[in-house]
């Protein structure tokens, strides 16, 4: 007596279109929560180096700067070493990089929106040159996140 074991080709045809079906009704949605989580993370992550760059800055005795651009963001120790001047939000010469980071796909910083495409923190951990609350805009398909940033240092996202 022969054993029938395995699947017929129907069977896998039929087993596949089901998959199919149940991935074509998902992903519109899977999709928008992605967008969704890289703009969060996106968020998440430029309040925590607004935080660092803070504590750097106390710990070092020295101006820390952000410089901000469509798609990256720079940090950097801003001591005028390199023939810049101290506190100039240029990094000159030698000045230390602390970070360069680049934001997730299709997440941007509107620097339309944005007052000057530049900050930095002072060895109090201030932000002097803030006139008002310096708001960093996020934006992706999913919407966007605005990180809030006034002249006493302290950050959070709204």
């Amino acid at each position: 007596m022969r054993r029938n074991s395995g699947l017929t080709a129907f069977e896998v045809a039929v087993t596949l279109a089901i998959i199919a079906l149940l991935a074509a009704v998902s992903m519109p949605s899977f999709l928008k929560w992605l967008q969704a989580h890289r703009l969060r993370g996106a968020a998440i992550n430029l309040m925590a180096d607004l935080e660092m760059a803070k504590v750097r800055a106390i710990r070092e005795g020295s101006f820390v700067s952000f410089e901000f651009f469509a798609n990256t963001y720079q940090v950097f120790i801003d001591n005028g070493n390199g023939g810049g001047v101290e506190g100039d939000m240029n990094r000159n010469g030698t000045e230390s990089l602390i970070q360069n980071r680049r934001l997730p796909t299709g997440v941007s910083v509107s620097l339309d929106e944005l007052t000057n495409s530049r900050m930095r923190f002072n060895s109090r951990g201030l932000a002097p040159d803030l006139a008002a609350a310096e708001l960093i805009p996020l934006v992706n398909t999913s919407g966007r996140k605005t990180v809030r940033v006034n002249r006493l240092g302290s950050v959070r996202i709204q």
